[in-house]
């Protein structure tokens, strides 16, 4: 059966409070009974040695007697407390003694205590026991002392009234312990909780299309920070791919409409005899049709780029070289824009594939071409970098603000729109160079800034043949 994080944590917090408390408690209580135990079995010792002392100061050595009433205050003291004592002269005489002097009330004593330690401690198995202690004054035996009393220990009224409170003690802090782990436990699960279940309901509404909710509560705990922050974070992509799709929506309808539109009238105008079909005219509605091939083009260079696995084929490849045939293979483009392409670096041989590596640089030099001023300058090096090569393609020209610049390898994403429709950009050039160079399992980024340039630099991890 499945249950709320809160009420499981809370529930938890309450057991193990519970166990926690439950083994302390039968701890303490068998420690402190242990203990005294002990301090009772001290305290009879003690006290059957005190009694001795005092009665060695009971004899008279000039008169050579003793003073009775003192010893029998003692001795009744004594008796009341559990402690039967008989005192003996130095020759074995009997100075006094509790049974004779009150015989009943000994045995009554005595049962009592053994009714009351067998109920109490029934594993003790004890029993009256007898002591004798010498008496003696300036080092000189004056006689000896018996007192009898429950053995190994014996507790009175007292001693089990204080266990009993404590007990009680124990048992009510157990009780308030579990109380308050309780409120603590439903305090801290409703902390976790919450946030979680705000967060399920956000992405709930996200799976919903609602793209611009966002968990905007500060949240202490690290891990759950960071889940709000990965939801807002998968929020705002979403939200961004949406725009980028609505506009993607957009800018392909523009695209097509207006060759389509042109297509359309000049071969309705041949239909219907206004124009006469001439080469020009002709050329004309090749021309448009063209265009709308390059975005079909565009459209499946993107699908297939983007594709979870991109078939490699891979094979080394010497980066310079490349680069070099690539330049050349645009060389009317750059004239068309009065453009200088230098090129610099060092051979450097990945292991890669060639038409993929190709299709990289074709879009970057192609990239840098369109938005590069007339008269302007595009530079193109390679290094080698030991487990790595680098391609690095520089322009001169319109560059990218940096708030645009986390956008660029967006689908379908143009820094300038009017500029982008007179090159006749659709916006997927550089989406499909970022797919490909992470296929490879390499990184591509790009330093700009407006009106001054921009420069892409492409890592691509050399690889091994193990093919």
């Amino acid at each position: 059966m499945r249950q709320k994080l809160g009420t499981q944590i809370s529930a938890g917090f309450a057991l193990i409070a519970l166990i926690s408390i439950f083994l302390v408690s039968i701890s303490a209580n068998l420690l402190i009974n242990r203990q005294f135990e002990k301090y009772a079995q001290n305290q009879q010792e003690k006290f059957s040695e005190n009694l001795a002392e005092g009665l060695s100061l009971q004899y008279d050595s000039g008169t050579n007697g003793w003073n009775v009433d003192y010893i029998h205050g003692v001795g009744m003291y004594a008796l009341n407390d559990g402690y039967i004592m008989k005192v003996y002269d130095k020759d074995g005489g009997i100075v006094w003694d509790a049974e004779n002097h009150d015989m009943a009330r000994c045995h009554q004593i005595m049962d009592t205590i053994r009714a009351r330690m067998g109920k109490v401690r029934p594993r003790l198995n004890g029993d009256f026991v007898t002591h004798r202690y010498n008496l003696n004054q300036d080092s000189t035996s004056v006689g000896y002392v018996d007192i009898s009393y429950y053995g190994p220990y014996f507790l009175n009224e007292n001693d089990f009234r204080f266990l009993d409170s404590l007990n009680h003690i124990l048992f009510v802090i157990g009780i308030i312990s579990v109380l308050g782990a309780a409120l603590a436990g439903t305090a801290f699960a409703r902390r976790i909780s919450n946030p979680i279940a705000k967060t399920t309901q956000i992405t709930k509404e996200i799976s919903e299309g609602n793209y611009e909710i966002r968990f905007k509560s500060q949240i202490g705990t690290i891990e759950l920070h960071e889940l709000t922050q990965a939801v807002n974070h998968m929020a705002e992509s979403l939200e961004r791919q949406e725009r980028l799709r609505k506009r993607m929506t957009t800018d392909v309808a523009h695209e097509l409409r207006t060759p389509l539109a042109n297509v359309s009238s000049h071969l309705e105008a041949i239909l219907e005899g206004v124009w006469k079909p001439t080469p020009e005219r002709l050329q004309g509605c090749y021309d448009e049709i063209q265009r709308i091939s390059r975005l079909v083009s565009d459209l499946e260079g993107l699908s297939q780029a983007e594709k979870e696995y991109v078939t490699l084929e891979k094979e080394p490849v010497e980066l310079l070289t490349l680069a070099y045939t690539v330049r050349d293979s645009f060389e009317q483009e750059l004239a068309s824009k009065s453009l200088s392409c230098s090129m610099t670096g060092e051979t450097c041989t990945v292991y890669a594939d060639a038409k993929r590596i190709r299709q990289i640089m074709d879009n970057l030099l192609s990239n840098a071409i369109k938005y590069s001023y007339e008269g302007g300058e595009i530079h193109i090096s390679v290094h080698d970098f030991g487990e790595s090569g680098v391609l690095e393609v520089e322009d001169d020209g319109i560059g990218i603000s940096q708030e645009e610049i986390p956008l660029i390898f967006e689908r379908f994403y143009r820094t300038d729109k009017s500029r982008s429709r007179k090159t006749g950009g659709t916006g997927v050039g550089l989406t499909i160079v970022k797919a490909l160079v992470q296929a490879h399992g390499g990184k591509v980024t790009v330093e700009s800034e407006t009106e001054k340039g921009s420069r892409f630099t492409v890592v691509l991890p050399k690889g091994e043949d193990d093919e």
